[in-house]
């Protein structure tokens, strides 16, 4: 590292071309970025719901359509008649259509059943028809409330997309094209379009629109906070410079693999730039420190010293909330956390190496104006700091006020967070007065419920529908439905077997012959109901001569049946609700081997809610776990762990509190704030307790040391705060609302954290020791133990410090005796600080030994056999000393055998100069 921080101070401006040449080729892919905002993004690959819908498609058919309506006075009029003839027929022709069905081009099998015709004829028709029209549509519950409402005053236009449904790929284009035909229509009434596909293009649609407005008004927001904090357009340029291009490199890399935007990761580009931002503040201020010294390599070194462990620490801290959401079982969801993850790296990388690169690369002059600028605070600079000190102190000094505040503030925030609700719901992805949810109420309110759901229901054995009974019950389930308020309409096997059936009768005579041959008028036939031995099988023929006809409706060997059911239902929530009420009601109608499974794109993503649940548990769960682990690692200490995870716990209840106590749903788009909030919020936590850590070794007491701090990082976290939540604020402004709640969402979190950091933070650590025994050890002994100090010869520095930290530290003031000759011992001491005197009795006298110093080692030889003290050795000075003793070496030797082997060695190594010493003092004596 140190040649490499070396070689680009060096040459700079080389070291940045080659950087900038780097990046442009991958930041080149985001021209591939596409989008997607498909049911497969939202569920696992092997989710059950999802495979028994795969199937059901493959066998029956996709049964999402599009549905166009025209809400007139009355629909029974030449006029009306022929614009949905027009309407239906011009979208029949876009590609990518299969068919469409309307009261223009449907078949009447009540007429004829062995040639259909068509409801309305190809000919104009005549006002004095329109009335014979109105009585035989009204007589059939096909056309009844699926093509006209029962008032007829809407007619739909139904836009079937094929067996296979519409590809990816063609959806935009396909929707496009509709929107385009029903823009030219200029006949009666209005006109409206909705479905699943429909709601889908136009999601995608403001998705596109948010990124490419995100992006700037983010930079303005950045460039406001920035300009605040250093006044100076060039200490604003580095920063924006840095975190625009690691957003385009992780969009480059995203287009070049083919990752495509979803719901989740639209989020992605505003989020690093501010996450970017808040690191790029704290490497701006610790370039600018140093931006008049003569030596590059210095000014880099300084800056990578400074910041380089909170930044690399906060870069991990942020990457395990994000990253934890890689665990999450929805897909779209985990390729949040992983590309996240993946930009945070970028994006700290850009800071802690291009920027001083940027920086150095600048002319010396102009490096200077940027120091001098940021060492003249402006006004608002010093009202900033003024704010945090005096917040501090109150703080500090009533902190049991702070701690009862806090509690409150849990316990109601808990409150709410078990109110909380989950649902997944496209159509409230748009806000009210929208054209999508305008459409979307026209359809439901005037006609019939745009969401199809389908119920698969399953025979023990083949012929299984041919029968009357498995019939009856089909009969008896779509009496159910239509008495649910929910749905408006259901169509299976039976509706068009009734409708054969009719056409059968109607195409009969009415006569017979008697036993004497003569031809009597016997009336019309019975119903297959009524007589099914003799009538059922006439019309079931007809179903088995055309099973292409038939296709959606039940399977070639009549064991599977399919009911599509219309429903005005469009969240997880009420879906899941509606599928439970199905099945509760099929288990008791339907015998044992009979299966009646609800599916469809509505019932897949209802069973995300469940998802959503288990994933937020998971993902903020191992984000809690392990930043907890490393700020305990980090300072050594599992009692500051947990105080340092305390205040950003905290704004992650009250976010849930929040949720709960506003009715705001736990959806696709609010369960992931948690995770990242967690993963953000720690950073201001980690840049503080980095410079506490550091300052409390030189402070007189710990209040001293916390109002320090404050003083030195409340203004980069206040500014990175602001940052963040200007960045998500921006999201608020997002027509789309699962983006508009995040983005609300996430800046209350942010400034909530920001508060507990400034408020409960300090109160916490002003009653929990911050200094461990390293910190103490390490202070004393240099930035080199391992190397300086001959016990630690051949060990690393972790090696040191977990070695350091089995012992234990003891105090003598000046003239106090360490260790008394005569006594017994079994304990060695490392001077930590101080000087000491080692002397022995002497002809009534006392004649010194030796003169210890920091790092010297005496009471080996009682350590390692329990013997009885040669010397006495007195404090000259106050003397600090690491006391080593055989616990310590018990525990070494189980926990650490291999150190403990290096460690002994040096003793023996210590030993020896000593037996070494003796020796040559005793020669020169004789």
């Amino acid at each position: 590292m140190g040649r490499v921080v070396s070689a680009v101070s060096r040459w700079p401006r080389l070291a940045l071309a080659v950087m900038v040449a780097v990046s442009l080729p991958v930041a080149a892919g985001t021209t591939k970025l596409s989008f997607d905002s498909s049911v497969a993004s939202l569920t696992e690959p092997d989710n059950r719901a999802r495979k028994i819908h795969e199937q059901a498609v493959a066998m029956f058919g996709d049964e999402e359509i599009g549905v166009a309506v025209i809400v007139v006075d009355d629909v029974y009029r030449p006029a009306v008649i022929d614009e949905l003839s027009e309407l239906t027929e011009a979208l029949a022709k876009v590609e990518g259509v299969d068919r469409t069905l309307s009261l223009a081009n449907v078949t009447d099998p009540t007429v004829d059943v062995f040639d259909p015709p068509r409801v309305v004829p190809r000919r104009a028709l005549r006002d004095s028809e329109m009335a014979e029209l109105r009585v035989r549509v009204e007589a059939n519950p096909l056309f009844v409330p699926n093509l006209v409402s029962a008032d007829g005053k809407t007619a739909a236009v139904n836009v079937f997309f094929g067996a296979g449904g519409i590809s990816a790929e063609d959806e935009a284009r396909v929707d496009a094209e509709i929107a385009d035909i029903l823009k030219s229509y200029d006949g009666p009434g209005e006109i409206f379009y909705t479905g699943m596909s429909h709601i889908r293009v136009r999601a995608i649609g403001l998705m596109r629109a948010d990124l490419l407005r995100f992006l700037p008004v983010t930079l303005l927001c950045m460039v406001i906070v920035l300009w605040l904090a250093f006044r100076s357009f060039r200490a604003v340029l580095l920063p924006l410079a840095s975190q625009a291009l690691s957003v385009s490199i992780l969009l480059g890399v995203m287009g070049w693999i083919g990752a495509p935007i979803t719901l989740p990761t639209l989020v992605l580009p505003s989020l690093l730039l501010v996450i970017g931002a808040s690191y790029a503040i704290h490497v701006t201020s610790a370039l600018l420190e140093t931006g008049t010294s003569a030596d590059a390599e210095d000014t880099f070194t300084h800056a990578l010293g400074r910041v380089g462990l909170p930044v690399a620490v906060s870069c991990l801290t942020t990457g395990v909330g994000f990253g934890s959401l890689a665990l999450h079982p929805i897909p779209a969801i985990s390729g949040l956390g992983v590309y996240a993850l993946v930009g945070i790296v970028i994006a700290a990388t850009g800071c802690l190496f291009a920027m001083p690169v940027a920086f150095l690369s600048l002319p010396g002059r102009e490096r200077e104006a940027l120091s001098g600028q940021a060492s003249d605070p402006s006004t608002y600079s010093r009202s900033l700091d003024g704010v945090v000190n005096r917040v501090g102190a109150f703080t500090i000094d009533h902190r049991r006020s702070v701690f009862f505040v806090s509690f409150i503030l849990l316990l109601v925030s808990l409150i709410g967070a078990t109110k909380i609700k989950v649902d997944t719901d496209f159509l409230k992805a748009f806000r009210k007065g929208s054209d999508v949810r305008v459409a979307h109420d026209a359809v439901t309110d005037n006609l019939v419920g745009p969401n199809p759901i389908s119920i698969v229901i399953t025979g023990p054995e083949k012929d299984y529908f041919k029968s009357i009974a498995p019939l009856r019950r089909v009969r008896v389930l779509q009496e159910f439905l239509a008495g649910l308020e929910t749905v408006g309409a259901s169509i299976s096997l039976v509706d068009y077997l009734e409708q054969l059936d009719a056409g059968l009768r109607a195409s009969s005579d009415g006569l017979s012959v008697d036993e004497a041959g003569n031809l009597i008028e016997t009336g019309p036939p019975p119903s297959f109901w009524d007589d099914p031995e003799k009538q059922l099988p006439a019309v079931l023929q007809f179903v088995s001569l055309s099973p292409r006809t038939f296709a959606g409706l039940v399977d070639k060997d009549f064991q599977r049946l399919n009911v599509t059911v219309r429903t005005s239902v469009s969240g997880s929530r009420e879906t899941a609700e509606l599928v439970d009420t199905v099945t509760n009601y099929a288990e008791t109608m339907f015998p044992r081997g009979v299966e009646v499974t609800p599916t469809g794109s509505l019932v897949v993503v209802s069973e995300v809610a469940d998802l959503v649940i288990g994933g937020q548990i998971e993902s903020v769960g191992t984000a809690l776990s392990v930043i907890f682990l490393i700020l305990s690692l980090m300072f050594l200490s599992l009692r500051v762990g947990l105080a340092a995870m305390i205040p950003n716990v905290l704004p992650v209840v009250v976010f849930f509190g929040v949720m709960g106590w506003c009715g705001v749903e736990l959806n696709l788009a609010t369960s992931i704030i948690a995770a990242v909030a967690l993963g953000i919020a720690v950073d201001d936590t980690i840049h503080y307790m980095a410079r506490l850590n550091k300052l409390v070794k030189s402070s007189e007491s710990q209040r001293e040391a916390l109002l320090s701090t404050l003083s030195a990082v409340g203004r980069p976290v206040v500014t990175t705060s602001l940052t963040l939540t200007a960045g998500f604020l921006v999201m608020a402004l997002s027509s789309f609302k699962p983006i508009n709640m995040f983005g609300a969402l996430s800046a209350m979190t942010m400034m909530v954290a920001l508060a507990t950091n400034l408020i409960l933070l300090p109160a916490l650590l002003a009653t929990v020791p911050v200094i461990s025994v390293w910190d103490l050890v390490s202070s004393r002994l240099g930035a080199r133990p391992h190397r300086t100090i001959p016990l630690f010869q051949g060990l690393g520095r972790l090696a040191v410090r977990l070695i350091v930290l089995l012992g234990n530290l003891k105090s003598f003031e000046e003239g106090s005796a360490i260790v008394k000759r005569g006594e017994p011992g079994n304990e060695m001491y490392l001077v930590l600080n101080g000087e000491a005197d080692v002397s022995v009795p002497s002809g009534g006298a006392t004649r010194s030994l030796a003169r210890l110093e920091r790092g010297d080692v005496f009471g080996e030889m009682a350590l390692l056999r329990r013997a009885v003290r040669t010397a006495d050795v007195t404090a000259l000075t106050p003397v600090e000393v690491l006391v080593i003793d055989e616990d310590f070496l018990r525990r070494l030797r189980q926990r650490y055998p291999r150190f403990a082997a290096a460690f002994f060695v040096n003793i023996a190594r210590i030993l020896s100069d000593r037996l070494e010493e003796a020796n040559r003092r005793a020669e020169k004596a004789n």
